[in-house]
């Protein structure tokens, strides 16, 4: 059995051992809230863009071949929608892969 009272260095260490446990509980609580703000950092900086490009193809060729202002709004739509939920869903697959290999 170890006795610390006699050794006033292994105290310290031992202090500073659950000090770092601590620590270190507090920096995967703490990187754990991080990943969920950064999918709304993502979706406001790269995915609404993506989007807005996506439905902009649906516009030009609409506008080239001369199709119907109904249809085209809906295609860019459609588009737009398509584009953010796919980068969405890739996420939270980027997410599951990440806790597996983790």
């Amino acid at each position: 059995m170890v006795e610390f009272r006699n050794h006033p260095y292994a105290l310290s260490t031992v202090r500073a051992k659950v000090l770092l446990r601590e620590q270190e509980a507090s920096q995967k609580q703490m990187q754990n809230e991080s990943e969920k703000v950064d999918r709304a950092r993502l979706a406001a900086t790269k995915w609404l863009p993506m989007s807005a490009v996506g439905a902009a193809i649906p516009f030009v060729i609409g506008s080239i071949m001369q199709l119907p202002v109904g249809q085209v709004l809906v295609a860019a739509a459609l588009t737009s929608t398509l584009v953010f939920s796919g980068l969405w869903m890739q996420s939270y697959g980027r997410e599951r892969q990440y806790k597996t290999t983790a």
